[in-house]
């Protein structure tokens, strides 16, 4: 979550080694940086570096997140290490645009949308190079934090993932007497949400990924912490793991290391102490020869703030601010949703768009609200207590 400045400067340098010594080792390994922007709120430029071997098939896409207070370059040593066992790598920078040139965190909100946006960016630059229906994510810490998230919020898109002493609650974790770093008061994370959780419950909420462990759709997710972890506190894993195994989730692993082993999984991006645990990953996803499973026709998902997935997307109120479980069901001539809130305000907006480019018929709460000529933008609004019925028009 917090990095000193001597480690993020010594992790920088060995970077820079790294990469500058891999040619010599066969086949090149190169890193670029390319830029994108948000489809959010338009926020640009955004920042990503692909780290790959120069002569390559398509290979699986893995995201390689950082941690709180670096950037794509904290985690380069593991994205090189990734990208030589057959991996194109992207890492992604957690900033988010704020008024021009500064820039912030916004700890497991909009923030998490730009992993999604960067995926794209990246199967968009190197078609090539991308085996498009292969994509994971590893992170650490607060991109750890952020593995939970966008694996919640993109049930479908990730056939694996990996979060190392993550942040799943920040509302957990910014709860007063949590042994945390000595940030002073107010913490960053109250900054960054805008207030504290006594004075901003629902924006917590919809920052709590265990409320959504039902969302887990992936071949795997696995998680790594150490017996002794206090940054991101032990109990805090547990309470995500808990919640995962009560939402039926069954292939989650987790990985402690305590007093004793031949490893420990230490807080912070890897400089060689993680090697293992990258490595335990990387093997268990080789063993995965299965597609990501198909999004079924009818099901139920939690938002929080905002969802995407293979047959809709739905944002509710400012996407930071809102939470509902959704029912949907899809049928040749019809689709049906059904929004049940989770936080406080039941009149928050929510929007669901379609990909379908039909001519359909709106229903929103029982009344016809419009008819979308097809080509046009299929967004139906309401709110988060709505049922919506759309009905294709031949």
């Amino acid at each position: 979550m917090i990095f000193l400045g001597a480690m993020k400067r010594r992790l920088t340098s060995l970077t820079a080694i790294l990469l500058g010594t891999m040619a010599a080792w066969g086949n090149e390994l190169v890193s670029e940086d390319f830029t994108f922007a948000s489809s959010f709120d338009g926020a640009s430029p955004l920042y990503a570096a692909a780290v790959y071997e120069k002569e390559s098939s398509p290979r699986p896409l893995i995201v390689v997140q950082h941690g709180y207070g670096g950037d794509r370059r904290s985690v380069g040593r593991s994205a090189a290490r990734m990208a030589r066992r057959g991996f194109f790598c992207v890492c992604i920078d957690s900033l988010k645009k704020n008024g021009g040139a500064t820039k912030r965190y916004d700890c497991g909100g909009i923030e998490v949308m730009d992993i999604y946006d960067g995926i794209q960016a990246a199967i968009k630059k190197y078609p090539d190079r991308i085996d498009p229906s292969k994509i994971s994510i590893v992170g650490y810490s607060g991109g750890g934090g952020t593995v939970c998230f966008a694996t919640v919020r993109f049930p479908f898109l990730f056939r694996a993932s990996m979060s190392f002493f993550g942040i799943p609650d920040y509302g957990r974790w910014n709860a007063p007497g949590v042994r945390r770093p000595k940030w002073g008061i107010p913490t960053p994370v109250t900054i960054a949400v805008g207030g504290t959780v006594a004075e901003m419950p629902d924006k917590y909420l919809v920052r709590n990924a265990g409320l959504a462990a039902g969302n887990l759709r992936g071949r795997l997710f696995e998680m790594a912490y150490d017996e002794r972890e206090n940054i991101c506190p032990v109990a805090m894993q547990e309470a995500f793991i808990q919640a995962v195994k009560k939402a039926g989730y069954r292939n989650l692993v987790v990985n402690i290391s305590k007093k004793g082993d031949l490893h420990r999984w230490r807080h912070g991006h890897n400089s060689g102490q993680l090697d293992a645990a990258e490595d335990r990953f990387m093997d268990d996803m080789a063993k995965i020869d299965t597609p990501m499973p198909v999004m079924p026709p009818t099901g139920e998902l939690v938002v929080l703030g905002y969802l995407v997935t293979p047959r809709f997307t739905c944002v509710l109120g400012k996407g930071d601010d809102a939470a509902a479980k959704i029912t949907y069901e899809f049928t040749n001539d019809t689709v049906r949703f059904v929004l049940s809130p989770m936080t406080s305000d039941r009149k928050a907006k929510a929007a669901v768009t379609l990909p379908d480019d039909r001519p359909i018929a709106v229903r929103v709460d029982g009344e016809q609200v419009e008819i979308v000529k097809a080509g046009d933008k299929r967004k139906i609004e309401g709110t988060i207590s709505s049922t919506m019925v759309i009905s294709f028009r031949r």
